[in-house]
């Protein structure tokens, strides 16, 4: 008499995808790791799939390059970025509350996000490659919109001077978090001043204010 075989179901197509976009997660997360480690270039799919502890041939059913895996990686954190902007600010009418909270988010999410932070700025001054100049261009272009309609909002409201161009405003404010994110490596005394932060913000809107 044979043994009875119990039928498997079919295999559920969710679950199926769930694994996958794990896997892809995970690989993504080592990317980070070692295109920070190493940069862009001296980091291969080989090193990746190692640190992920997959095949090569594993990697390329998630990503078909090392660069579409590295674009997948800057619009991650672009995403998230923008998100938790969005997200922090939702609540907040007033201008100039809802300005402080974004520049002190991003003075505060650096320090939790290095790691992603770093894979940005370091990519600015490595690559040369239009496409993914492309996708940074266009992170900090949202950033600037998103900062600039803040800006014109407390201009309209009387609270910010109406004489310069909140564009430029907004982009003094990238290029001053540029620089905290780039110097935060090097441990500066400074940064670990519980005050320093707001005190920061505060020089950062003077210049504006009406």
């Amino acid at each position: 008499m044979e043994p009875i075989r119990r039928r498997r179901g079919p295999v559920s197509k969710f679950t199926a995808r769930l694994r996958k976009a794990e896997r892809k997660r995970q690989l993504v997360a080592q990317a980070k790791q070692l295109f920070v480690a190493l940069g862009y270039q001296h980091t291969t799919t080989e090193k990746i799939a190692e640190a992920a502890g997959v095949t090569e041939p594993v990697l390329y059913q998630h990503f078909p390059s090392k660069k579409a895996l590295f674009l997948e990686v800057l619009q991650e954190i672009r995403q998230a970025t923008l998100h938790r902007w969005d997200k922090e600010t939702a609540n907040i009418t007033h201008p100039l509350e809802k300005l402080q909270s974004v520049v002190d988010l991003y003075l505060g999410s650096t320090r939790e996000r290095t790691l992603e932070f770093r894979v940005m700025h370091r990519t600015l001054v490595e690559i040369d490659d239009s496409e993914i100049a492309a996708c940074l261009r266009a992170f900090y272009l949202e950033s600037e919109a998103f900062l600039t309609k803040i800006l014109r909002q407390g201009q309209e409201a009387g609270l910010f001077r109406k004489g310069f161009d909140p564009r430029v405003g907004a982009w003094e404010l990238i290029r001053t978090a540029l620089g905290y994110t780039l110097t935060l490596p090097l441990e500066i005394p400074i940064y670990q001043e519980e005050s320093y932060h707001q005190e920061a913000i505060a020089y950062l809107l003077h210049g504006m204010l009406a």
